[in-house]
């Protein structure tokens, strides 16, 4: 049953808490590069408080560990996690894999989460470069990401698991790099999407489906768009474009007053400093409306300031500035062509898509 709390309604899909936006890889796509808030871990006491009050309100179907940073590197990580699970509270974790080999891999073995997203992204050795990852290899790396895969899979069936891949069709500006490629044809997409089922079929043990239905899906993924392909029980492979984070690396945009966003439609974000903000995508809190630290959850999502944002939401016009800028474009084609994007995507066919397959976020 979905009701009001303060001006969103609730249960939202999920809501974002960053442990950290502290990160042990360097990637060229990310927005870390740019962003202007020092580095540092969220208090554990205010992680606490926050998933608290969330359990208790009943907002949301899942907390999910993920803004900026690798949340596996905060000194209480398990302990954040044991909280969470004695307030009956769902997790989903989103880690860029790099743990998942070592001790805290182990570890999470015995955690059985709602949902694990690993953003795999650079899914050989000649794009796995574009991570920085220092010593780590391609194949430590992806070997210890798929030994943990097949274990926690045996033990938790049940638990949904997300492998993400980074399609590069629309070029997207990225950060020291400009302009980067890593799937960016349909060919290139199905055929690595298909190479990573039959690995993880036989990590299993299970037989490559030559199935009819398994090549009808394979023929659905087209690289220029989103996708989700279920491809054992609970198992899934998200296929997204690569974004510029907001137009994180453009500042020659030209900002857009009408649009629609899912920000506080279904989901928002906790910053490591309390800050509250419309949604995930906001990597340097330049959407904040609060600070749980300093006021409830409930206190500001009943602010005016939050009223006036969703009430243009409502009308498709974009209130906040950098709401703005970050669905701005730079060509006049774009200006006239993304609001229309926006309302389309967002408001009609991501709800229809919810509804018709089996999507986790």
């Amino acid at each position: 049953m979905i009701k009001s709390f303060g001006h969103i309604q609730i249960p939202m899909k999920r809501i974002h808490l960053e442990l950290t936006n502290v990160c042990n890889l360097n990637c060229v796509f990310c927005p870390k590069s740019v962003m202007t808030r020092p580095a540092g871990f969220i208090d554990t006491g205010l992680a606490k408080k926050a998933i608290t009050e969330i359990a208790e309100n009943g907002l949301c179907e899942k907390i999910t560990f993920h803004v900026m940073g690798e949340p596996t590197l905060h000194p209480d990580f398990f302990e954040i996690l044991d909280h969470a699970a004695l307030q009956r509270l769902d997790v989903g974790l989103t880690t860029n894999g790099t743990a998942l080999s070592g001790q805290i891999g182990k570890r999470l073995l015995d955690y059985e989460l709602h949902q694990v997203d690993v953003s795999l992204q650079t899914p050989d050795e000649k794009s796995f470069a574009l991570r920085k990852a220092g010593a780590l290899t391609f194949r430590r790396y992806h070997d210890g990401i798929m030994d943990f895969f097949s274990e926690y899979h045996r033990r938790y069936p049940r638990s949904i698991f997300k492998f993400r891949l980074m399609n590069t069709a629309m070029k997207a500006n990225s950060g020291e790099s400009g302009q980067i490629s890593v799937i960016s044809s349909t060919a290139e997409l199905r055929n690595i999407v298909e190479r990573y089922s039959r690995i993880i079929h036989g990590l299993l043990g299970l037989p490559f489906p030559g199935s009819a239905s398994f090549e009808s899906k394979l023929k659905s993924l087209v690289h220029y768009k989103w996708n989700v392909i279920e491809v054992l029980p609970n198992v899934f492979f998200e296929t997204y474009l690569l974004s510029g984070w907001g137009n994180a690396f453009d500042d020659d945009v030209t900002p857009l007053s009408r649009g629609y966003c899912f920000g506080m439609r279904d989901h928002f974000g906790i910053l490591l400093n309390g800050d509250l903000v419309l949604c995930c995508i906001d990597y340097d809190g330049k959407t904040k409306i609060g600070n749980i630290g300093e006021s409830s959850i409930r206190e500001i999502l009943s602010s005016d300031r939050l009223a006036e944002i969703m009430d243009g939401f409502k009308g498709f016009r974009l209130v906040h500035p950098h709401c703005r800028h970050c669905q701005g474009s730079r060509s006049s084609l774009g200006r006239v062509v993304k609001p229309v994007a926006a309302v389309l995507g967002l408001k009609v066919l991501k709800p229809f898509f919810y509804k018709h397959t089996r999507l986790f976020e």
